[in-house]
């Protein structure tokens, strides 16, 4: 994956990245996907650190982190909003509730579960794995429904775009009675595109590309494959339109309403594109350098890209950077300091100058944070990643001051303050003066001068 054509965006408005401290990150390592709930108030996002963490919109407010069992590689919404399905490395793929709870395991693939998509009626989900297969599973009942034998192509990417039926099945005028039509296509990509049959796998069309995204009245698929993007008219995949463009995308996503396209670049910045006409509107800043992932709302409203550990988020249809900052004190500097608030009975965390929703309850107004058990004095410990500071019993880290062992450079070492050699100075009971069996050692070792015991 490489860069836009140099030059391409020559002249065009760029609007500013949206303001996060120095040192602020939302994951400790590189974010890989994201996704939208339905209702465009919650973005997820994946990363690299192997957690799945849960935002609050518009202020960024971080409320849920999920450790997951293996790395993540993509994250997806059901279209009611209920389930959050995780594709992870080495076959493991998991359906999460929306509202927290425990997870369930579709056992089945044996080796990285790359892309995923539910069915618009969000009955079924559909993975693609380095195991060569496509898998077909029950969400309700986590069950493997139909398994398919990838044999052209390492799928990589999948989607199940609305066909004309369904279009029409959603009619506010069609009779509610009739039966829902019946899911006819998915659409998956490795080295190429391909538009297959959602009941036997079989590969109907073919066409360039190794990214895409269908558009949600599902008349276009948009693709990209290092060299042009692509919009084609779907199912047929007959060319609409391309556009010259010597790189290679991360990531392609839709609007809501179908006239824009987001495409995420690798070391070049995104862009935001009319469609299904591919004139290009907007460049983003070169915060956006390096994107790995992109998403846009169901609503309407926003556009969020994955740029390294940060989130930076967008209006629709300007493309105007927003004031919102993704910040998980866990994973940012000792500098950076947040806000830890109570709403609704769910706790956030943001950063500080975020503004906080009528009635909220404050709990801790921009204190210092990453408790690393370290002179910890951020938000009772939240995100401590080393003792847990004010709770834990037993400590075994440096320069502890939160535990019960004030002042442990490191239990047993020297100027040990708490781990069982009170003030032990040199690791072998020298200047002892209450543990090690040596009280008041002052000499050099047990039987040395100043024993008292």
């Amino acid at each position: 994956m490489t860069l836009v054509a140099a030059g391409a965006f020559a002249g065009r408005p760029r609007p500013a990245r949206a303001a996060c401290g120095t040192g602020a990150y939302a994951h400790k390592l590189l974010i890989v996907s994201l996704a939208f709930s339905p209702d465009g108030q919650t973005l997820v996002s994946a990363g690299r650190d192997g957690f799945v963490k849960f935002w609050s919109l518009p202020n960024g407010g971080l409320f849920r982190t999920v450790a997951t069992t293996q790395l993540p590689i993509q994250v997806a919404f059901s279209p009611d909003g209920s389930q959050v399905a995780v594709a992870m490395d080495n076959g493991a793929l998991e359906l999460y509730p929306a509202g927290g709870g425990t997870a369930r395991a579709l056992n089945g693939h044996t080796a990285s579960v790359e892309g995923l998509a539910f069915t618009p009626d969000g009955g079924q989900l559909v993975s693609v794995s380095l195991d060569r297969t496509t898998r077909i599973w029950s969400v309700a009942g986590a069950a493997l429904l139909q398994s398919f034998t990838d044999a052209t192509d390492t799928m990589l990417r999948a989607a199940i775009p609305r066909t004309a039926r369904q279009r029409a099945a959603r009619d506010p005028g069609r009779n509610a009675a009739a039966p829902a039509p019946a899911q006819r296509y998915l659409v998956t990509s490795g080295q190429q595109t391909y538009v297959r049959s959602m009941a036997t796998g079989a590969i109907m069309q073919t066409a360039a590309g190794k990214v895409f995204a269908a558009s949600p009245d599902g008349r276009f698929l948009a693709a990209h494959d290092g060299t042009k993007l692509y919009m084609y008219a779907f199912p047929s995949l007959l060319l609409n339109t391309s556009l010259v463009n010597k790189q290679n995308a991360a990531a392609v996503a839709y609007s809501a309403d179908g006239s824009l396209l987001s495409v995420a670049y690798l070391n070049a910045p995104a862009a935001l594109y009319s469609a299904p006409d591919l004139t290009l509107k907007l460049q983003f800043g070169p915060a956006t350098n390096a994107c790995s992932a992109v998403a846009m709302d169901s609503q309407n409203q926003y556009l969020a890209l994955a740029s390294g550990r940060n989130i930076l988020l967008y209006q629709l249809p300007s493309g105007a950077a927003l004031p919102a900052c993704f910040m998980d004190i866990a994973d940012s500097a000792p500098t950076c300091s947040g806000i830890r608030y109570s709403y609704g009975g769910v706790v956030y965390t943001v950063g500080c100058g975020a503004a906080l929703p009528d009635g909220a309850v404050c709990s801790c107004d921009c204190v210092p944070g990453d408790c690393s058990c370290v002179d910890d004095t951020g938000c009772a410990c939240v995100g401590d990643s080393g003792c847990n500071c004010d709770t834990e019993g037993v400590c075994s880290c440096d320069s502890d001051t939160g535990c019960d062992c004030v002042g442990d450079i490191g239990c047993s070492c020297d100027s040990d303050y708490g781990c069982g050699c009170v003030d032990d100075t040199g690791c072998g009971c020298d200047g002892d003066s209450g543990g090690c069996g040596c009280d008041g050692d002052s000499g050099g070792g047990c039987g040395c001068d100043g024993e008292f015991a």
